[in-house]
């Protein structure tokens, strides 16, 4: 996996290309996009974790989990702030032999993603 950062004075957009080689090529399993933001009255920040499932396979499924957290920052504002919240979002990426490629096992992350552009 790599990551692209983009920061604009109280956001921060992240896209991570998630990558497998394959026959000595770099090829794509999916772009995940999380997006950070502070405010004066609160900051969200989404983290993003991987991990390989081992089951005897020739290609491990690989989970990606979204953390997405709201933290009241405690200033006082014009807005009230949200209260602290914290939810992860995941997927399973598992291989599909007849595909010949990783798929995903839901939409959330894709969710997730729209979800984000609205808040932009």
């Amino acid at each position: 996996m790599t990551m692209s950062t983009h920061f604009n004075s109280s956001q921060g957009y992240v896209i991570t290309p998630l990558i497998m080689v394959r026959n000595d090529k770099f090829e794509l399993i999916d772009m995940i996009y999380t997006f950070d933001e502070r405010l004066c009255t609160y900051s969200r920040k989404q983290d993003i974790a991987f991990k390989a499932i081992a089951g005897g396979r020739p290609h491990a499924a690989i989970k990606v989990t979204v953390t997405d957290a709201t933290i009241p920052s405690g200033e006082s504002c014009d807005d009230a702030a949200p209260e602290a919240s914290s939810k992860d979002i995941s997927v399973i990426y598992h291989w599909d032999k007849k595909a010949s490629r990783y798929v995903a096992g839901s939409d959330a992350l894709k969710r997730l993603s729209a979800e984000n552009e609205k808040r932009f």
